[in-house]
């Protein structure tokens, strides 16, 4: 199967699922994070490239004058075009297309981000170069991913984990490869911020609607690992009874020259 007809068919049936309460991609407080670390403007027109169900247009929407949301998922578009009327927010447009090949002219937008989109694309340098192009010069490129741990020992372990659970995972990539990704595409960085995220193992694997058989494999190798086994680097504990692990996300800021 083509890798984006794999994305299409994964994000479809995770449409509905991500605005529950509890997910991590949903999080105020992280959303928060991004937005005070994006170097917005109130005049900005910004591009969301992979924009899921609109979660960063939405929270972008009122600090700048416009947003255009772009997807390869229609039922994403559906659903983020519902939230948005919710909100009540009149300035996002949303667009069907591939990162890979945005239909825009160069120097079209204030400023280019996306949110959790990187380690879905299996040549991240398509769509990087693609959302720098758009980018208007002397502007800023907002990266927001989950990375990779920096052990080399545990990054094929990771990643194969994150494929079992999501198809269309192909590889996150640790901070030095993100920002040598960026740098490489025509980027200058002007910063890099990263957290640890809690995630709730029930609602990660939920929300991907993770076949039984699977979500039990998984579990399984992140409670040896509680146990003294081998290291994921999914770094997994327990709280409230619940089987939970740690993710990385990063927001790299690069500029055009």
């Amino acid at each position: 199967m083509d890798h984006n007809e794999t994305i299409r068919r994964e994000f479809t049936h995770q449409a509905e699922s991500f605005g529950k309460p509890g997910l991590t991609l949903s999080s105020q407080e992280y959303l928060a994070w991004m937005v005070d670390i994006l170097p917005l403007n109130p005049e900005f027109r910004v591009l969301d490239v992979a924009t899921g169900t609109g979660h960063l247009s939405r929270a972008i929407a009122p600090h700048v004058s416009q947003v255009v949301a772009i997807d390869m998922t229609p039922k994403m578009l559906e659903k983020a075009k519902e939230e948005a009327a919710k909100a009540g927010l009149g300035n996002i447009i949303f667009e069907e297309g591939d990162a890979a090949a945005l239909p825009y002219q160069d120097n079209s937008f204030d400023m280019v981000v996306s949110r959790l989109a990187i380690h879905h694309f299996e040549k991240p340098q398509l769509q990087l170069r693609e959302m720098i192009r758009v980018c208007k010069t002397d502007h800023a490129v907002g990266i927001i991913d989950l990375l990779s741990p920096s052990d080399q020992s545990v990054i094929e372990t990771y990643n194969r984990l994150e494929r079992m659970r999501d198809a269309s995972h192909t590889l996150a990539l640790t901070k030095d490869q993100l920002a040598e990704a960026m740098e490489a595409a025509g980027l200058s960085i002007s910063g890099m911020d990263s957290r640890d995220i809690q995630v709730d193992f029930g609602l990660w694997a939920e929300m991907t609607a993770t076949d039984p058989h699977t979500k039990g494999e998984i579990s399984k190798e992140l409670e040896q690992e509680l146990r003294g086994g081998a290291k994921t680097g999914m770094r997994p504990f327990m709280q409230d009874g619940k089987l939970k692990f740690l993710h990385t996300w990063c927001v790299a800021i690069g500029i055009k020259k």
